[in-house]
């Protein structure tokens, strides 16, 4: 409608909160966040509580569906790299992600004037916010007109 074409498609991406009820279990889980490449998969501590342990993508539409198959390899990972953890009490998420055929987001002017875009990241989008934000401030401003410039 608005002259663009945005080809954005809905990846799946999933993860799991651990939540770390004992001492002991807070203790074995890492306070810095890890990035295992190999098995795509990255985590982040969520506080002295909770462990968060994320990965996998999947195209499938707009389904929201929270799939076993996908979460299981997400909590045998924690056990096998925290044995400490205990997996007692996961809470498993899966969330769409906007993304782009080539995995670059889409940021700047449309079409239409006053019509600006900052999306497509998949899953960069927390990574790539600051920077692509940055960015579309700069063709924010470049559209105002001169004495609004100024004034921003």
């Amino acid at each position: 409608m608005l002259g663009d074409r945005l080809n954005i498609y809905p990846v799946k991406g999933y993860s799991i909160t651990v939540d770390l009820d004992d001492p002991s279990a807070q203790a074995a889980a890492p306070w810095v966040s890890i990035l295992d490449d190999r098995a795509k998969i990255v985590t982040s501590r969520l506080g002295a509580g909770r462990f968060r342990v994320a990965g996998t993508a999947e195209f499938n539409g707009l389904n929201r569906d929270i799939r076993d198959d996908r979460v299981r390899p997400l909590i045998e990972w924690t056990r096998t790299l925290f044995p400490g953890v205990t997996t007692t009490r996961v809470v498993p998420w899966a969330g769409l992600r906007p993304m782009m055929p080539n995995m670059m987001p889409r940021v700047g002017k449309g079409c239409a004037p006053g019509v600006f875009y900052n999306t497509g990241h998949g899953h960069l989008g927390w990574t790539l916010s600051a920077a692509t934000s940055a960015i579309l401030v700069q063709a924010v401003a470049a559209d105002l007109p001169v004495g609004a410039r100024l004034a921003a």
